[in-house]
C-alpha cells in the first residue's frame, strides 16, 4: 500500500452553488489531512462542506460542516474534515454564501 501526498483542492475560490472540488480516482482511496479557508470579503461568508461517498448526492447525511461563518479576513483550518477517508468515486462538495470570496486549499493522501 502506497500513500501518495496529494493537493486535493489547489487554492480555488468557492462558488455560491454547490460544486464538486475533488473526486477520488478509481482504484484508490483518499485521506484528507488539512483544509484551510480564507475569507477575502469585507462581509461574513458561510461555508458548507460535504464528503460524499460514491453513488450518493451531497446532503445532510454526509455533511461535515454546515454554514460555518467566516468573519471578514478570517483564516480557518477545518479540523472537522481531518483524517476522514473517501473511497474511489467519493468526492468533496462545497458551497459558500458568496461566490469567489472564500479561498480554499485541501491536502491529503491518495492510497493505492
Amino acid at each position: 500500500m502506497a500513500m501518495i501526498p496529494k493537493e486535493m483542492v489547489a487554492g480555488v475560490g468557492l462558488t455560491d452553488v454547490a460544486a464538486t472540488y475533488y473526486t477520488v480516482p478509481s482504484n484508490k482511496r483518499a485521506v484528507v489531512q488539512k483544509a484551510t479557508f480564507v475569507n477575502d470579503h469585507t462581509l461574513v461568508v458561510t461555508v458548507t462542506i460535504n464528503l460524499v461517498p460514491s453513488g450518493l448526492a451531497a446532503g445532510y447525511t454526509n455533511r461535515l460542516v454546515k454554514a460555518k461563518a467566516l468573519a471578514p479576513g478570517e483564516t480557518w483550518v477545518c479540523d472537522s474534515i481531518e483524517n476522514h477517508e473517501l473511497e474511489a468515486g467519493g468526492f468533496i462538495s462545497m458551497v459558500a454564501s458568496t461566490t469567489y470570496k472564500v479561498g480554499c486549499r485541501i491536502s491529503g493522501y491518495e492510497v493505492t
